[in-house]
């Protein structure tokens, strides 16, 4: 399956994630030059877990994410860190500071897990 097609993010929506805390909200990632040109996914949280998450720009965003295709697909291979990407620029960040603290070492934790996601080996990127 394509990376950030609605089948992909379909897929990575309904595997299981690490919680978040009580994180309430909707987090929406700007992807600016994928293939398709810009895509927004949406990521609905309710008490720490994802609840839905859908291509688009959902309104009433608490969080906005923008980052470049390239770096998107890196983090998403774990193979960058997000803080480090957040603090040279790369990864931006909009709106709920605290939403974002609490979600970013959640993501960064999920870098170091042992088994890499198995969307991993049926995406193409």
């Amino acid at each position: 399956m394509q990376f950030l097609s609605e089948q992909f993010v379909a897929e990575w929506a309904s595997t299981k994630h690490p919680g978040c805390s009580d994180v309430s909200g909707l987090v929406v990632a700007k992807i600016d030059g994928t293939p398709e040109g810009k895509v927004a996914v949406s990521v609905e949280f309710s008490d720490g877990v994802i609840t839905n998450a859908y291509l688009g720009s959902g309104r009433g965003r608490d969080l906005e994410l923008t980052m470049p295709y390239e770096l998107a697909a890196q983090l998403f291979c774990r193979q960058v860190d997000p803080a480090a990407e957040y603090m040279k620029g790369r990864l931006k960040m909009s709106g709920d500071m605290n939403m974002w603290l609490e979600l970013l070492p959640v993501w960064q934790a999920r870098m170091n897990d042992v088994e890499p996601s198995p969307l991993i080996e049926q995406t193409t990127i």
